[in-house]
């Protein structure tokens, strides 16, 4: 089971880096520059702090909707209104 895993993966790592090298052929045929990422942009605790930001921030905006669609939605009674995630 673990060998037919293990070439499983080999061959999406050989697949991926043959599209990948594909891309940039592509890319020096056309005369387009070939940027590569630096080494600030792969810091793994500056991308997690980012994930989590994005995360807190999507949370505050779906609070905001239900908020707004309560007040929308208000008819003098909860007859229709959703509960505000905490």
């Amino acid at each position: 089971m673990e060998t037919i895993l293990l070439i499983a993966v080999v061959g999406f790592i050989c697949a991926l880096c043959f599209f990948l090298g594909a891309k940039v052929g592509q890319k020096v045929v056309r005369g387009e520059e070939i940027k590569t990422p630096k080494i600030s942009a792969l810091n793994p605790l500056k991308m997690y702090e980012e994930h989590k930001e994005k995360e807190e921030a999507k949370k505050e905006m779906d609070k905001l909707e239900v908020i707004l669609g309560n007040i929308e939605k208000y008819d003098g009674t909860e007859r229709g209104q959703e509960d505000v995630p905490m």
